[in-house]
C-alpha cells in the first residue's frame, strides 16, 4: 500500500496516572491479532497476508494517530455556509483509506478488502468507515445496475482519493415518518423532460453527506424508486437541497450525520422503479450490513487487545491482573467470543464470494449477532480495565463503546433483521447450505436447531416475531463454533 514516509505516533496518552504503560497505539493490529489471521488468513494469498501485514502496520501507527485529532471536540465536522466542513486529518484519514480500500495495480477479493475494514475499524469508526462502506455499496450498485454513462461518470472518481477529485457516497433513504419501513417514504420525485427526475422531501438521517447519493423517493405512480444525486451541479452551485442540520449523534462523530431537504433536486433513476426497494436491500443494505459486520469486529478486536495488554502490564496484590483467575479467565471468555466472532464473519463471506444460498440469511445474521457482541466486548474491557477504561485520555474505549451503540443501530433494528434471516433460514435451498456448512457442528446443538427450526414453521407471526431472534442466535452459535 504507498504511503507517504513513516512517522512514529507516542501512545494514546503520557499516562501520568500509570507511568510506562505502553497501550496499544503503534502496535501493529493484524500481527497483534492472532485470531484475526487464523481466520482470515485461508482466504488470502501470500501476497494478500503481507498486505493485511503492511495495512494493520500503517493502522497502528498512523491511522489511529489521525482519527485522535479529527475526534478532538475543536475538530469534529462543522456546518459552515450550508455545507459540511471536516479538518485535515479528517480529511487525510479518508484519503488512506481510499487508497487502501480501491487503489493498487487491480481490485481486491471481498475477502481482503473486508479485512482491511475490520483492521480499520481497530481505530473506531472514525469517521471514515461508514463513508466507505457508503461508497463501496455505490460502487457495487453501479457497475451491476448503473447506466454506461453513470458508469463512466461516477466509478472512476468513487475509487479515486484524490480529495479536490473523488467522490464518496452518502445514503439518504430514513424518514421521519418511516424509519425501517422505507416503502412508507413520502418524498416526491416527478419526471423531467430530459429524462432526469426532480426530488421534493425531507431526509431525517442522512449518513455521510459527501459528494454523490443513493436516495429514494416515490414516483408518481407511487413506486419507491432508487436515485442518484449529485451534491452540486455543473458550474458548482447546489443541487436543489439545503442541509437543516447536523445530528447531534452520540458516536461516529468523525463523519456527519445530517438532515436534508430536498427542494427540486435534480436526480438520475438507477434500475427501474418497480426495482428501487429490491436493489436498495441487495446492492446497498446488504454491504452496509458486512460493513456493520466488519466495524464490530474491529471494535471487539481493539477491546481485547487493550484489555490483554493492560492486565498484562498492571499489577493488583503484588501480581499481574493476568495471574488472577477470575482475570484471566474473563480475558479467555472474551477471546473466545471474539474469536467466534471472527470464524462466522468468514464463513459469510466464503458464502458470499462463492453464491451460496445461505449467505442470503448471513448477511443479517451477521450483521445482528457480531454488532451486538462488539458492544458488549467493548463493555468487559472498560469493567476489566476499570477505571482507567472509562477515561477518555487513556485509551480509545469509550469513543468506541459509542461507536459501536450507534453501528447496531445502523441498517435494521436487531428484530427486524432476525426476522429477515429467519425467513430465509425456513427456504429448504437457504437451510440446506446452511447445514451443509455447519455440518461438523457440535451434534446436540446442531439438533438442537433443527427442531426449533422445524417448530419455528409452525410458529404464528406472533410467535415469529418474539422467538425469531431465538432462532437466529441459535444458528449464529452453530457458524461460530463458540458455544460458552
Amino acid at each position: 500500500m504507498a504511503q507517504g514516509p513513516a512517522i512514529f505516533y507516542p501512545p494514546f496518552m503520557d499516562n501520568e496516572a500509570l507511568p510506562g504503560y505502553p497501550g496499544t497505539r503503534g502496535l501493529n493490529f493484524w500481527e497483534a491479532d492472532a485470531a484475526l489471521q487464523a481466520a482470515a488468513g485461508p482466504g488470502l494469498t501470500p501476497q494478500g497476508r503481507a498486505r493485511a501485514s503492511e495495512f494493520g502496520a500503517f493502522a497502528g501507527r498512523t491511522l489511529d494517530a489521525l482519527i485522535d485529532t479529527a475526534h478532538k471536540a475543536e475538530n469534529l465536522p462543522k456546518l459552515v455556509g450550508g455545507e459540511v466542513r471536516y479538518c485535515p486529518e479528517q480529511i487525510e484519514a479518508r484519503r488512506h483509506l481510499a487508497r487502501a480500500i480501491y487503489g493498487g495495480p487491480g481490485p481486491l477479493t471481498l475477502t481482503e478488502r473486508m479485512t482491511r475494514a475490520v483492521i480499520a475499524n481497530y481505530c473506531g469508526e472514525g469517521g471514515i468507515t461508514c463513508p466507505l462502506a457508503m461508497t463501496d455499496g455505490l460502487i457495487g450498485l453501479l457497475e451491476k445496475r448503473g447506466s454506461a454513462a453513470q458508469m463512466r461518470e461516477f466509478l472512476p472518481r468513487l475509487k479515486s482519493d484524490d480529495p479536490d477529485w473523488a467522490l464518496t457516497g452518502g445514503q439518504f433513504i430514513t424518514e421521519k415518518q418511516s424509519g425501517s419501513n422505507v416503502a412508507a417514504n413520502e418524498t416526491a420525485a416527478e419526471p423531467n423532460a430530459d429524462g432526469t427526475w426532480s426530488l421534493t422531501g425531507t431526509k431525517w438521517f442522512c449518513s455521510n453527506p459527501g459528494e454523490l447519493w443513493v436516495t429514494t423517493a416515490k414516483t408518481p405512480a407511487g413506486l419507491v424508486a432508487l436515485f442518484l444525486v449529485k451534491r452540486k451541479l455543473e458550474g458548482g452551485a447546489l443541487n436543489g437541497h439545503k442541509i437543516l442540520r447536523l445530528k447531534p449523534i452520540g458516536g461516529t462523530r468523525g463523519k456527519a450525520t445530517v438532515e436534508v431537504e430536498y427542494k427540486g433536486a435534480r436526480a438520475e433513476l438507477i434500475g427501474k422503479p418497480r426495482e428501487g426497494l429490491v436493489l436498495l436491500v441487495n446492492e446497498i443494505l446488504s454491504v452496509s450490513r458486512l460493513h456493520v459486520a466488519a466495524a464490530a469486529l474491529g471494535f471487539a478486536g481493539r477491546a481485547v487487545l487493550e484489555a490483554r495488554t493492560f492486565a498484562e502490564w498492571r499489577t493488583a496484590y503484588g501480581k499481574p491482573l493476568t495471574a488472577i483467575p477470575s482475570v484471566a479467565a474473563r480475558l479467555l471468555s472474551m477471546e473466545g467470543v471474539h474469536a467466534g466472532m471472527l470464524t462466522a464473519f468468514y464463513h459469510g463471506l466464503n458464502a458470499l464470494e462463492a453464491g451460496e444460498a445461505d449467505a442470503e440469511a448471513l448477511v443479517p445474521m451477521l450483521k445482528t449477532e457480531i454488532s451486538l457482541r462488539g458492544s458488549e466486548l467493548v463493555r468487559e474491557a472498560q469493567l476489566l480495565i476499570g477505571g482507567h477504561g472509562i477515561l477518555d485520555d487513556f485509551s480509545p474505549l469509550n469513543r468506541l463503546a459509542d461507536d459501536a451503540i450507534v453501528n447496531e443501530i445502523w441498517e435494521g433494528t436487531h428484530p427486524i433483521l432476525a426476522g429477515h434471516a429467519a425467513k430465509a433460514l425456513r427456504r429448504p435451498r437457504v437451510l440446506k447450505s446452511f447445514l451443509a456448512r455447519t455440518s461438523d457442528a457440535d451434534p446436540e446443538s446442531l439438533a438442537l436447531f433443527t427442531a426449533l427450526l422445524e417448530e419455528s414453521r409452525t410458529w404464528s407471526e406472533e410467535d415469529r416475531s418474539l422467538r425469531d431472534e431465538e432462532l437466529v442466535a441459535e444458528a449464529y452459535l452453530l457458524l461460530s463454533g463458540f458455544q460458552a
